[in-house]
């Protein structure tokens, strides 16, 4: 049994490469990686070429390690996931038996995550069609979830289109994102948004794009990783008084209904971390250790949401995931109050899910996930505007 993740194009590779930054999480999970430029895939640091598959309008899907890959795997498709689209609806069927050479012929895949870029072309135009193949390569019995970031709409972005350079209008990127999310909300269980604009009130926003994958990639990570990850037994851990998140509460917590009549929520996600030791604690056994506000860790998760301008009172459902050292957890005077976290979230949702798991890290973490309907966000409401101003210039 393995969960996936599988990055589409070039903003969805480099979120899981960041995924797989983190020690132990290949115990439970597997990468790969799909692009249509050899360079972008070359700049992955902890995703190996076996694990690579590039698109191809001239040859389809091309493993990583077939011989003359960068020479096959060289243009992208310039912002343009129609393009993209076509290539799969071409070549998509070579996607199973390569999954199935990958990771056994069995499909004993319960779990899947498929990141992607919503203003670009790879990735927004390949992710329906990987989602599809991983549901036939795992007979259907395989949940999954979308990580898809939105693009910044205040201004246009320069790109290289392989043959020549050209300027992309935030127009066209909101009508690439409402294209992508149409398909998307056809194909999986929940969708989890990253909005880049959260990055365009910034200086010098191209500089910090690492360290926001960085930050989405730590969020996942510790909302999906429990005790195998760690290494821990929970069994030791009676004073727990609230249970492990697993993945079907994740899912359960980004869909709405179930079976054929349910529908994809989408969640926006946050995350805050305190340090459990001073500086000389780090040098000194047994000294150092901080109190930590759990009241002021929901907050500040809540307010590093992954979506700009959301009214969190519209939200459905709420998810919550503590990770914290034993003390932080058994011992009274250090004891986080869970209660807190709870609180936070059910000031605007009454359906919460919450969780806590023991970390070896001298370092406590709150993950929160928001969930709504498509309809309530306003982020996405205005990317519909923008879209629909731009398609019927």
């Amino acid at each position: 049994m393995v969960y996936l993740f599988v990055g589409t194009g070039q903003a969805g590779s480099a979120l899981v490469d960041e995924v797989f930054a983190h020690e132990g999480i290949r115990i439970e999970a597997a990468p790969l990686a799909l692009n249509s430029t050899v360079r972008d895939l070359e700049n992955l640091s902890h995703i190996d070429d076996d694990e690579w598959i590039g698109v191809s309008e001239t040859d389809g899907l091309v493993p990583g390690t077939q011989a003359g890959f960068e020479e096959v795997v060289t243009g992208g498709f310039g912002r343009r996931p129609r393009r993209a689209n076509d290539v799969m609806e071409r070549h998509g069927q070579q996607l199973v038996p390569m999954l199935e050479n990958r990771f056994g012929e069995d499909g004993n895949v319960p779990f899947a995550f498929v990141f992607l870029g919503l203003g670009g072309g790879t990735g927004c135009g390949i992710a329906p069609h990987v989602v599809d193949a991983i549901r036939r390569y795992a007979a259907g019995d395989v949940k999954v979830i979308a990580v898809a970031v939105l693009p910044n709409t205040q201004e246009s972005v320069h790109v290289d289109a392989s043959e020549d350079d050209e300027t992309v209008s935030a127009g066209r990127q909101a009508s690439n994102a409402v294209y992508g999310l149409d398909r998307l909300e056809e194909t999986v269980d929940g969708i989890m948004l990253v909005d880049n604009q959260r990055l365009g009130y910034e200086d010098a926003a191209e500089g910090r794009f690492a360290e926001y994958n960085e930050y989405v990639a730590g969020s996942v990570v510790d909302l999906v990783s429990g005790p195998v990850v760690e290494r821990i037994d929970p069994g030791e851990y009676d004073e727990i008084d609230a249970p492990i998140i697993d993945i079907q509460d994740i899912v359960t917590s980004l869909s709405f209904g179930a079976g054929p009549d349910g529908e994809p929520g989408y969640g926006t996600i946050g995350r805050s971390i305190e340090m459990t030791k001073s500086l000389p604690g780090y040098f000194l056994p047994l000294i150092g250790d901080q109190q930590v506000d759990a009241a002021e860790l929901a907050y500040l998760a809540q307010a590093k949401q992954s979506v700009d301008d959301v009214s969190f009172g519209d939200a459905k459902k709420a998810i919550g995931h503590v990770r914290a050292p034993r003390q932080y957890i058994a011992d009274p005077e250090y004891q986080i109050e869970i209660s807190e976290v709870r609180r936070r979230l059910n000031e605007h949702c009454s359906e919460v899910n919450l969780g806590m798991v023991p970390t070896s890290r001298n370092l406590v973490s709150c993950t929160t996930v928001y969930t709504f309907e498509r309809t309530d966000l306003n982020r996405i409401r205005e990317i519909e505007e923008i879209a629909e101003t731009y398609e019927a210039a």
